[in-house]
C-alpha cells in the first residue's frame, strides 16, 4: 500500500490529496496535510474521488460506429478513421471542444489540434461562459488576467464580500476559509436573492431581488463616491478610466433602486462605510456556467479599486470557478477570441508570434463559440471534436445528433460516447503526468500514479497522433515537452518546470518569474449602463432563477460515478423525481400550491410540470430552479437557453399554474 499525493479534479479549488495505491489501483484518499489551499481538510467530492478512479465504466478500446452501433477497433484502425473523416470537411466546418477538467497539456493540445492542424479557429471550452469574460475585467484592470490576491490571505481578511454564488455548496474548501475568518471576528457580507448556506453563516445577508445585483454594485459604487469614502486618485481621476465610471454612475438613481431592489439604502451606506473601512478586504463571485455577468464582475472590481483595495497587501477579488482546470484551460486558449497566453486571436502580431511556435499553416483568427455554431440555422458545423465532459449534451443533443462526425475522447462512458461515431480513450488524470491551475492562479503538477488501464492513452499523445495524420509532425515525447511549450507560449507561466513544482506543497502561483509590481491598477469599464431598470411582464409575475443544486454536477458523467454523492442526489430524486422549483410559502398559499404537489412553470417560450418545494430560502415573487432533469431540460430550459447560459445574472418572467 502506497500513498501519492495529488491534486483533487472535481472543482477549481485545487485540494491536495493522498491516493492510496493497491495492487495497481487506486483504492482510497486522504487529504493532505501540508497542502498551502486545503490544509488537511477534503469535502464530500473529494473524500470519494477514489470511486471515480476505480469505476467500471471506463471506455477501454477504441470504438467505431457501424451498422450494428460501435463496435471496438484497433488504435490505428480508429485514428485512421478519425483523420480520413475529418479531412473531408473545410476547417471552418469544423468544432473542437475542450474540457475544463483536462490537464493544461491535454488543453493546448486540443487547442494546436484545432488551430494548427485541421485549421479551424472554432475552438471552445464545454461548460465555460463566464469565466473569460470575468478573468477579461481582471486583465483590462490589473494587467493579469485571474484571480488577484490568494486563498492563502482569507484569514487574514477583515471584510469578506461574496456575491451571488454559494461557495459553502459549490467550493466548500473556500467556505470554510470564510468561516473561519468569520469566527475570527472579519465581517462576511453575502449578496444573494436566496438564502444559501453561506448566507446562514453570513454576519450580514444582503437580498436583493432577482436580476438587481448589477444595480446593487452600481449603487454601492456611487454612494462610496458621494460619501467621500472613495481612494482620492479614484475619483480626481488619476486612475485610468474612473471618469468613466464616474460618468456612468450619474444615471443610477438610488431611491429607484430601493424600491426595484428590496433593499434599504441605509443598509447599502451602512455596508459601504465598513468596506471602506477594513484594512484587508476580498471579494468572491461565481464564474463558469454558474456566473455572474462581465458587467457585474466589473463593478465588483470597480468598486474594491475605488474603496483602494486593490493593489493592496492582504486584499483580493476572487473569481471562483467550479470545474478544477477552467482557469487553466482559459490559460491555454480554448476560447474562440483568445490564442495560448490571453493573445487577442485575430491581431497581426499575436498571429505572427503563434505561427512562430506552430507553423504557417496556423489558424489564428477568431472564431465562434461551439454552442452559437450548433444553434445556428444556417447549419455552418459539419463536424466536432470532444474531450471528456458532457454537460452541454442536455441542451444540445439534437444539434449534436445532426452533425456529420462526431470524435469523442474521454475516459468514461458518457452521453457525448453515445453520439459519438468514433471514440477514443483517455487516461484519466491519475493515470499521466499533467498540471492543473486553480482558482488562485495556482499551477500544480500532478503525476501519474497508476499504469493506465485497459488501451487508454494520453490526450496530448492522441492529438498528436491525429495531427501526424493531418500532415503535422509534433515533437512531443512526454506530457512534460508539453509542458515546456506551454512555458515558452503563455508569459504567465515562464519560469515554471515540473521540477520546480514538484518540489514545492501546493505548486507555484503565476506569474512564476519575478515581473515587478505589474501594470498600475485602472478602473474597468462597462459594456452597458451602470444603471438597471425592472419590471416584470404582467402574464408573467414571477423571476425565475437557474441554478444548481448541493450536488450541483447532477448532469455530469463525472459527479454520477461517486457512489456517495450519487446516493445523496438520488435521495433528493426520490422526493422530487419530476425536477422542481422553489417557490416561497406566501405565494404557494396564494395560489393553493403544495410541497412536493406538481406544478406548471409558463414562460413567453415554453413551459414544464415539475414539483414544487415550499421554502422560505427564496423571496417573494421569486422562483428558483436547482436542477435540471427530463422533460425540464426539453420542454423549458432549451427554449431559455439564453436566459440559462446567463446563470445568476439571469431571470426568466414566468407565471406558477397549480396543477
Amino acid at each position: 500500500m502506497i500513498y501519492h499525493s495529488g491534486v483533487c479534479n472535481f472543482c477549481g479549488t485545487g485540494c491536495g490529496h493522498l491516493l492510496r495505491v493497491e495492487a495497481g489501483a487506486v483504492r482510497g484518499v486522504y487529504p493532505s496535510p501540508g497542502h498551502p489551499v486545503s490544509q488537511g481538510r477534503l469535502c464530500v467530492r473529494g473524500w470519494h474521488i477514489h470511486e471515480l478512479l476505480s469505476s467500471e465504466e471506463r471506455i477501454s478500446q477504441p470504438l467505431l460506429r457501424g451498422p450494428a452501433g460501435l463496435q471496438t477497433a484497433s488504435w490505428e484502425a480508429a485514428l485512421d478513421k478519425a483523420a480520413d473523416e475529418l479531412r473531408r470537411f473545410a476547417p471552418g466546418e469544423i468544432g473542437v471542444w475542450a474540457s475544463p477538467r483536462a490537464s493544461n497539456e491535454a488543453v493546448l493540445a486540443l487547442v494546436r489540434l484545432a488551430r494548427a492542424a485541421l485549421g479551424t479557429p472554432h475552438v471552445d471550452l464545454l461548460s465555460d461562459v463566464w469565466y473569460s469574460a470575468t478573468a477579461e475585467v481582471l486583465r483590462l484592470g490589473t494587467g493579469r488576467p485571474g484571480a488577484v490576491g490568494s486563498l492563502t490571505d482569507i484569514r487574514g481578511a477583515d471584510f469578506l464580500l461574496v456575491v451571488g454564488t454559494d461557495l459553502a455548496r459549490q467550493n466548500p474548501i473556500i467556505a470554510s476559509e470564510l468561516h473561519f475568518a468569520a469566527r475570527a471576528g472579519a465581517e462576511l457580507v453575502s449578496i444573494s436573492s436566496r438564502t444559501t448556506q453561506l448566507a446562514r453563516l453570513s454576519r450580514t445577508h444582503l437580498r436583493p431581488a432577482p436580476g438587481s445585483k448589477k444595480a446593487v454594485l452600481a449603487a454601492m459604487l456611487k454612494i462610496l463616491v458621494e460619501e467621500g469614502l472613495a481612494d482620492p486618485d479614484f475619483t480626481a481621476g488619476r486612475i485610468e478610466g474612473s471618469l468613466e465610471i464616474l460618468r456612468s454612475l450619474q444615471d443610477v438613481d438610488l431611491a429607484g433602486l430601493e424600491k426595484a431592489s428590496g433593499l434599504s439604502l441605509e443598509s447599502l451606506r451602512a455596508l459601504v462605510r465598513r468596506l471602506a473601512g477594513s484594512e484587508r478586504a476580498m471579494a468572491f463571485f461565481s464564474s463558469g456556467t454558474t456566473g455572474i455577468g462581465r458587467d457585474t464582475a466589473a463593478l465588483v472590481y470597480n468598486l474594491f479599486l475605488a474603496a483602494g483595495k486593490v493593489g493592496r497587501t492582504g486584499c483580493g477579488i476572487i473569481p471562483v470557478v467550479g470545474i478544477s482546470n477552467l482557469a487553466g484551460a482559459n490559460d491555454m486558449g480554448a476560447n474562440p477570441s483568445r490564442l495560448p497566453g490571453w493573445l487577442s486571436a485575430g491581431d497581426p502580431s499575436a498571429q505572427a508570434s503563434l505561427r512562430a511556435v506552430w507553423g504557417e499553416r496556423t489558424n489564428a483568427s477568431a472564431g465562434r463559440p461551439i454552442a452559437d455554431l450548433l444553434r445556428d440555422p444556417a447549419k455552418p458545423l459539419r463536424a466536432l471534436v470532444v474531450i471528456d465532459h458532457d454537460e452541454e449534451i442536455n441542451l444540445l443533443a439534437d444539434e449534436i445528433r445532426g452533425l456529420e462526425f462526431v470524435l469523442y475522447l474521454g475516459a468514461f462512458v458518457n452521453p457525448f460516447s453515445g453520439l459519438a461515431h468514433a471514440v477514443l480513450p483517455t487516461t484519466t488524470y491519475a493515470e499521466g503526468d499533467g498540471t492543473f491551475t486553480n482558482t488562485e492562479r495556482r499551477i500544480q503538477l500532478n503525476r501519474g500514479k497508476v499504469e493506465p488501464r485497459f488501451e487508454a492513452r494520453p490526450a496530448w499523445r492522441i492529438a498528436a497522433d491525429l495531427a501526424t495524420r493531418l500532415g503535422s509532425a509534433w515533437s512531443w515525447d512526454s506530457a512534460e515537452a508539453v509542458f515546456a511549450d506551454i512555458v515558452r507560449m503563455v508569459p504567465y507561466y515562464a519560469g515554471a518546470t515540473y521540477a520546480g513544482l514538484a518540489s514545492r506543497p501546493g505548486g507555484l502561483t503565476w506569474p512564476v518569474a519575478p515581473a515587478g509590481s505589474g501594470d498600475e491598477p485602472r478602473a474597468v469599464p462597462l459594456d452597458g449602463p451602470a444603471a438597471a431598470s425592472f419590471g416584470v411582464p404582467g402574464d408573467f409575475p414571477f423571476r425565475l432563477m437557474a441554478g444548481k443544486s448541493y450536488f450541483y454536477w447532477h448532469q455530469n458523467n463525472i459527479m454520477k460515478k461517486s457512489f456517495i454523492p450519487r446516493r445523496e442526489y438520488n435521495a433528493l430524486l426520490l422526493l422530487y423525481p419530476q425536477g422542481l422549483v422553489d417557490v416561497h410559502p406566501d405565494d404557494a398559499a396564494s395560489l393553493g400550491l403544495r410541497d412536493k404537489r406538481p406544478v406548471r412553470v409558463v414562460s413567453g417560450r415554453g413551459a414544464m410540470t415539475v414539483q414544487a418545494r415550499i421554502t422560505g430560502d427564496v423571496l417573494p415573487g421569486m422562483v428558483y430552479a436547482p436542477y435540471f432533469i427530463g422533460p425540464m431540460v426539453e420542454a423549458f430550459l432549451k427554449p431559455e437557453f439564453a436566459a440559462v447560459e446567463r446563470g445568476e445574472d439571469a431571470v426568466i418572467p414566468v407565471r406558477l399554474e397549480k396543477v
